[in-house]
Order: C-alpha cells, then sequence, then structure tokens
C-alpha cells in the first residue's frame, strides 16, 4: 500500500520542524530562473499554511516559499 498525501504532509511538517533554531543550507530556485541561489541562515519560523519559512541571516530577516525550496541541510555557522 502507498502513501496517502495527508501521510506525506504529516511527514514533511515533522521533517521540516527539525530545522527550527538550526543554521541551515537552503538552495532556492525560483520558477523561471536557470540558476539556484544558496542561502545561509538560521530558520526561525516555519508556518505551513501559509507556505513560508522565515530566516535570519547576516543580511537580515527574510521569508522563503517553501515551493521554491530544492534543499536543505543543517550546516556549521557561516561568519
Amino acid at each position: 500500500m502507498g502513501k496517502t498525501k495527508e501521510g506525506e504532509k504529516k511527514m514533511e511538517k515533522k521533517g521540516m520542524d527539525k530545522f527550527i533554531g538550526k543554521h541551515c543550507k537552503i538552495i532556492t530556485k525560483e520558477p523561471g530562473d536557470d540558476a539556484a541561489h544558496v542561502v545561509f541562515a538560521q530558520v526561525s519560523l516555519i508556518d505551513h499554511n501559509a507556505g513560508f519559512i522565515i530566516i535570519e541571516s547576516n543580511r537580515g530577516t527574510g521569508c522563503l516559499n517553501m515551493k521554491t525550496i530544492e534543499a536543505i541541510k543543517p550546516s556549521p555557522k557561516k561568519d
């Protein structure tokens, strides 16, 4: 038996919540762009209902759409 969509969403939420408070390497790709962008930041908040991640980096506070994130992984803090 395969997973249901509901089961996949629960797992996604549980997995993404592990990144809150950690410094991460986040790779994003906007629709229509050829190149991907890399951001090193601390994940402050994840809003699953709205589909956004709030991040803090040396460039300030930002917001990323979860649909544009290609990859995310914990990494050491970059100075």
